[in-house]
C-alpha cells in the first residue's frame, strides 16, 4: 500500500513515504494522543488537589507548574526537610502556602518522609523556620490553618550561603 504523502527535499520531491518513516509517524501520532490524554488526567488531579487545599491554585493552568518541574527534576531527593521547605517557600515567595501545600511540593519534588505523620514534620520544620527568621506565619483557624510566606531579604543570604558551601566542598576535594 502506497502512502500519498509528498514532501519537497531541497532538490527533489518525494512522493512515497518509506515504511520506516510511516511507522515513525504512526508511533509519533500515538504518543501525542497518549500525552494529551495524560495531560488531561494531570489537569484533573491538580484541580482536585486545589479544591481540597493540598495544592495552591494555579493561576496559569495551561503552563507547566512548578510541581511539574519538581516531579521531573526531583530537587528534594537528597536534601533535608529544612532545605526542602526553604526551597519551596523561596520558589513561591510571592504567595503564602499552608503546611499541606508545602508537604505536597516536598513530596512531589522527591523528599522521602521517614515518618507516618509527614504533615506534623512539616509543621515543626516551618515553626523552626519562623523562629529563625526565614519566613513569616499568618495564624488562622479553620480548615486551611496557618499560612507561611518567605521573607524576601533571605534570598541574598541563602544564595550566598549555597555558593559558599559549594566552594567549601570543592576545596575539600
Amino acid at each position: 500500500m502506497k502512502n500519498a504523502l509528498t514532501c519537497t527535499n531541497k532538490s527533489r520531491t518525494i512522493s512515497d513515504m518509506d515504511a520506516t518513516a510511516q511507522q515513525l509517524l504512526e508511533k509519533l501520532t500515538e504518543l501525542e494522543r497518549q500525552a494529551e490524554s495524560l495531560n488531561r488526567k494531570i489537569y484533573s488531579i491538580k484541580t482536585a488537589l486545589e479544591l481540597i487545599g493540598v495544592r495552591p491554585e494555579d493561576r496559569t493552568p495551561f503552563d507547566e507548574g512548578i510541581d511539574s518541574s519538581y516531579a521531573r527534576t526531583l530537587p528534594f531527593l537528597n536534601t533535608s526537610l529544612v532545605e526542602a521547605c526553604k526551597r519551596v517557600l523561596m520558589d513561591h515567595k510571592h504567595q503564602s502556602l499552608t503546611k499541606s501545600q508545602i508537604e505536597y511540593f516536598a513530596g512531589v519534588g522527591g523528599y522521602r518522609f521517614a515518618t507516618d505523620d509527614s504533615k506534623n514534620s512539616v509543621d515543626v520544620t516551618l515553626r523552626r523556620l519562623v523562629g529563625q527568621g526565614f519566613c513569616t506565619v499568618e495564624r488562622s483557624r479553620g480548615p486551611h490553618g496557618n499560612t507561611y510566606h518567605w521573607i524576601p531579604e533571605r534570598d541574598v543570604n541563602e544564595t550566598e550561603r549555597s555558593v559558599n558551601a559549594a566552594s567549601t566542598n570543592d576545596s575539600r576535594k
